[in-house]
């Protein structure tokens, strides 16, 4: 993981007031396996052919093959936000995803990062702030595949 924030550091609680519109956050690469896919699928009951009928993906008009469920490459960018930014907040939680976009899909074998920008930091309430981030998926051909307008709930710095 390359955090291009060098104030970040593992174990400092940074709260709502120390973020800022621009800091950007870049994370190393996952390689997607056919594993999660089917472990995935294991765990949600999903079952499209998209995701596990090679010869259903040979005859699709889009598709090169099996490819990983929208919402699993999601998750490895949620993935990527915990172990990139949120790890380093006070308290905080996801707010909300304002705006997903799938890109172009994810085939077992491709390796994805994230990309992600602050774009804005709001006032919620007297303890809490929010911040959203602009985050991109991109595979090993430097493509983008999913967009999403992240917004977490982050803890206010404690008067005194």
């Amino acid at each position: 993981m390359t955090i291009t924030d060098p104030t970040l550091s593992p174990g400092a609680d940074r709260y709502f007031e120390d973020y800022r519109v621009g800091q950007r956050f870049v994370t190393g690469g996952r390689t997607l396996t056919n594993a999660d896919i089917r472990l995935y699928m294991g765990a949600t009951g999903t079952d499209h052919p998209n995701h596990c009928d090679e010869e259903y993906c040979r005859r699709h008009p889009v598709l090169e093959g099996v490819c990983a469920p929208g919402i699993l490459t999601l998750g490895l960018l949620d993935a990527a936000t915990t172990s990139s930014v949120s790890r380093f907040m006070a308290a905080s939680m996801h707010y909300g995803h304002d705006k997903i976009r799938y890109l172009r899909p994810v085939y077992v074998g491709d390796t994805i990062h994230a990309e992600m920008e602050i774009v804005e930091c709001a006032d919620k309430d007297a303890g809490w702030g929010l911040v959203k981030m602009d985050q991109r998926a991109v595979n090993q051909r430097g493509e983008d595949v999913l967009y999403n307008l992240d917004v977490l709930i982050v803890q206010r710095r404690p008067a005194g």
